[in-house]
Order: C-alpha cells, then structure tokens, then sequence
C-alpha cells in the first residue's frame, strides 16, 4: 500500500540552500541536501531534471520507482521517509544523521549492529520490499548510540505477490547473507554455526550464477575454518 505524497514546488525547492551529494553521473538522479529557508528543515532530494534528454528518462522512471518503493517503509525506524513530491522528476525524503558504515565501527559491536541489519531487512520484507545492496557498506549508516540506518533503495524490488511467492527465499537470503558477510569478514568469532552454514550454501549457488561474477574476497576461506572449528 502506497501513501500520497506531500507537494513542495520546484521554484521553492530551487530557491532553498543546496549542496550536492552525488558524484555527476549522466545517467543518475542528482542527490542534494536542501536546507529549506522558512522551515530550517533539511531534506535529501533525488532529482533527474538536469540530466541529458537521452538519460532523463530512465532516471525519472527510476526515481519514480524508488519513492513507490520507500512509500512501503513509512513508519519504519531506520529508514528513509518520504516527503514531498516536487514534480516527475523529483521527489525529497527527511534526513537521516550517521556515518557509514566502517570495519572500525563494525568492530565495536559485530554481533549488536549484525542483529540491527537482519531485524532491518525482515522489517522491510514483510513490507514486501528487498533492498538487494545491503553488502555496499555506503547503504549503511551508523548513527548515535550504534544505531545502524538502511538508505539507499535505488537498486530494491517489490515483486507481484506470485514473484514474491515464487522468489521471496531468495531474495530474502540475498539481504540476510548481507549480515552474515560483515560477520564472516570482519567478526568470525560472532558468526553461529547456523548462519555459516546458509552463507555456504548460499556461497556455493552463486558460483553457479552466470549473470553475477563469482567473488569470494576470502569468506569462502573464512567460512571453510569456521566450519572446521565447529565440527
């Protein structure tokens, strides 16, 4: 179920103080912090206007369907709100504070912040949404108090009812394992034996995944001592 939006015009918006977040992509959606006058308020605002004629059209589309996304998750803690709709081409979120996340952070509590990811991703999940980038640590941001934060649903899915019925294993795997890895890596002590195992498992399918290059990064070694240890 989508929730409406909120309108804010695109002349108050391009009046308000912005500063650019993204890299220049031609092909991506600008992302801006805006701090609007009146208010004070801050917002993140995702807009494809500027793009080139040949890009603005996928960006858009794109746009448009990660804010039908993030209407999914209005409520959830730990994620992004949506705003307002400026217009076709843009729509803005609310702010969320926190850094991302780092091997040094991760460290301080593996096992507090693995258990945040997972309760984040079977949050989101019985919204019917997947987030799939979990594992790009820039998705992640640790804020006050070690409370980790998901951002970034560009690249999420929110399949028909019969695909979720048909994929939702998978998918879910796919952003659970996020945890496992970060575990894996940086926290092998932390990973139970249970949670090696999926990863495994989980391992040894994307081998045989054609359309995704295989990359192990050392976790297959990781996980092969983890195992032996637990026998």
């Amino acid at each position: 179920m989508t929730m409406p939006m909120a309108s804010w015009s695109r002349a108050s918006y391009e009046a308000a103080d912005r500063r650019l977040l993204s890299r220049d992509s031609a092909w991506k959606p600008a992302v801006w912090l805006v701090k609007d006058g009146p208010t004070g308020e801050s917002r993140i605002v995702k807009d494809a206007r500027q793009l080139p004629w040949y890009s603005r059209w996928l960006a858009t589309l794109l746009g448009n369907r990660e804010a039908r996304i993030l209407s999914r998750l209005q409520g959830l803690s730990g994620m992004p709100q949506l705003r307002e709709r400026i217009d076709r081409h843009a729509f803005s979120m609310n702010v969320l504070d926190g850094e991302p996340l780092t091997p040094d952070v991760f460290a301080l509590a593996p096992r507090r912040l693995a258990d945040q990811l997972l309760a984040h991703a079977d949050a989101i999940h019985q919204r019917g949404v997947y987030h799939l980038d979990l594992r790009q640590r820039q998705n992640l941001l640790v804020g006050a108090g070690l409370q980790l934060q998901v951002v970034d649903f560009g690249a999420a899915w929110a399949p028909w009812p019969p695909l979720r019925w048909l994929l939702g294993r998978v998918l879910r795997g796919v952003d659970r394992s996020a945890a496992w890895k970060y575990l894996a890596r940086f926290a092998p002590e932390e990973l139970r034996a249970e949670e090696a195992e999926a990863l495994w498992r989980g391992l040894r399918w994307r081998k045989l995944w054609i359309f995704s290059p295989y990359r192990s990064r050392g976790i297959e070694e990781i996980l092969q001592e983890k195992r032996h240890q637990d026998v």
